[in-house]
């Protein structure tokens, strides 16, 4: 078994936890999404998945970053550079316990999710990020604190990025800084597509960025609250 996807077991606990990854050895993608139940001491058997490549534990409120840290430090899948998407979001992530992941993971990580992360300061989000600039390709921060100026200086330094979910960010008023500082920087770039639902985005600013960046570069959906 390779996937498996516990999204939403309420009954899972860490004992049953340390079972499944007891059990299943070589699997690559796992997602405990919402699986509330867990525990630091849970998630702490995801060190048994030597093969991990993908982990999703968004909304298991009862682990914290620190937990994700210090098991990414010691996952052999991250000496080996096989674990290269870790989505978290709603853990209580601050600046520095960012800033220890993009540490752990700035050889390899292509995909993170940090969703519902009040305490991180826009200075702290673009100093991690910056240490996943060479890879990053995925990038989820709904409901984060960012605006217009903070996206502007992420858009130089994140030019690989293809997906950007920016929903529920009300202080983000429009792209154009983050597609400016994209295609100046330097770096070949390609299309961008972004989720931004909520966020402070109309359909006129959206507009008025497509005046200078096509459709051939950007895809946004869900502008206008919609």
């Amino acid at each position: 078994l390779g996937t498996l996807d516990l999204t939403g077991v309420h009954s899972l606990t860490d004992d049953l936890f340390t079972n499944v990854c007891s059990s299943f050895p070589l699997l690559r993608r796992l997602s405990v999404k919402n699986c509330r139940k867990l525990t630091g001491d849970g998630i702490a058997s995801l060190i048994k998945l030597k093969e991990l490549q993908s982990i999703d534990v968004g909304g298991c409120f009862n682990v914290h970053p620190n937990n994700i840290v210090d098991l990414v430090k010691r996952h052999p899948a991250t000496k080996n550079q096989k674990l290269t998407e870790i989505y978290a979001s709603g853990l209580g992530w601050t600046d520095m316990s960012l800033e220890e992941l993009a540490d752990a993971t700035s050889t390899h990580l292509r995909g993170l999710g940090i969703g519902f992360s009040q305490y991180v300061s826009g200075p702290g989000l673009i100093l991690a990020l910056a240490k996943l600039e060479e890879n990053l390709d995925r990038l989820a921060i709904p409901f984060c604190h960012t605006d217009d100026e903070v996206m502007s200086v992420l858009g130089k330094k994140l030019t690989n990025l293809a997906a950007l979910d920016i929903r529920g960010c009300g202080n983000i008023s429009s792209l154009t800084g983050f597609m400016t500082g994209r295609t100046t920087s330097g770096y070949e770039y390609g299309h961008l597509f972004v989720l931004a639902r909520y966020s402070g985005i109309s359909n006129h600013s959206l507009k008025e960025t497509k005046k200078v960046f096509p459709e051939d570069l950007l895809t946004c959906v869900g502008v206008g609250g919609g």
